[in-house]
């Protein structure tokens, strides 16, 4: 019986074997399957194979997640079918700024940011359908970001608008006076950005800047951590200043 072998025995003769005969295997019997799905089984597979997490050097970048699995998703990448739907399409030459949230799609044309719900008929083309639209700004939409009851958005007219997704209005938050480049929001605290050399520190009960945090420079991005004690700030690199900063949030 193979389950039988010594351990190191068992490892010779499935370091011979391709990823589609280890997976036979591990299908023979559960002794089997929970040897074969060790990750010193797959480590010399992964190693020979594209963004499995094992470097040229042989350290291993994701340690929780099982070999098996980066196997797996390497080879579905590598012999995955890919096709290619035109959702939306305009004949203005714009830039616009775009979020994925389950199956709706927010997308920022000029001022106003679209919500489309996409889905597939029965003939498997994509379609959309137009849901929502949030609007208030003077000028263009620069940059947009969703929480599960609000989307933000930060304009070119300085203003960052804090709409209800549910369509029950909209709050104006007042503070920079040049395009709003840059935003984040976590748990009721919001960190944007602007051409004005300035980030600022924002709450869900306020609409007034809760500390303002001078730059120096322009800043072009954010981001607030997950424990929401601290956010890093990203700026243009003009200055004689870092450009990326580390802010505790108090």
């Amino acid at each position: 019986m193979l389950s039988n072998l010594p351990e190191e025995v068992l490892y010779q003769i499935l370091s011979n074997l391709d990823y589609k005969s280890l997976s036979r295997l591990s299908q023979v019997c559960r002794t089997i399957h929970q040897f074969v799905n060790r990750d010193a089984v797959w480590r010399k597979i992964a190693k020979e194979l594209l963004n499995t997490g094992i470097t040229r050097h042989g350290r291993d970048i994701y340690p929780h997640v099982p070999l098996k699995e980066r196997v797996k998703m390497s080879q579905n990448w590598y012999n995955g079918v890919c096709k290619i739907a035109i959702t939306l399409k305009w004949k203005i030459k714009l830039l616009p700024w775009l979020q994925l949230d389950g199956d709706a799609l927010f997308l920022s044309q000029a001022a106003e940011i679209g919500a489309y719900h996409l889905r597939q008929d029965r003939g498997g083309r994509h379609t959309r359908n137009l849901v929502a639209v949030f609007s208030g700004h003077r000028g263009d939409v620069c940059r947009f970001t969703l929480t599960d009851s609000h989307l933000i958005s930060g304009g070119s007219d300085g203003k960052i608008l804090v709409h209800n997704r549910r369509g029950h209005g909209r709050v104006e938050l007042l503070g920079h006076n040049q395009e709003v480049n840059c935003l984040d929001a976590r748990g009721g605290l919001i960190v944007s950005g602007s051409r004005d050399r300035t980030a600022r520190i924002w709450t869900s009960s306020s609409t007034v800047p809760r500390d303002t945090v001078a730059l120096y420079d322009r800043v072009w991005s954010v981001a607030i951590s997950p424990a929401l004690s601290s956010f890093v700030t990203g700026t243009a690199c003009c200055e004689n200043f870092s450009p990326l900063r580390v802010w505790d949030v108090e």
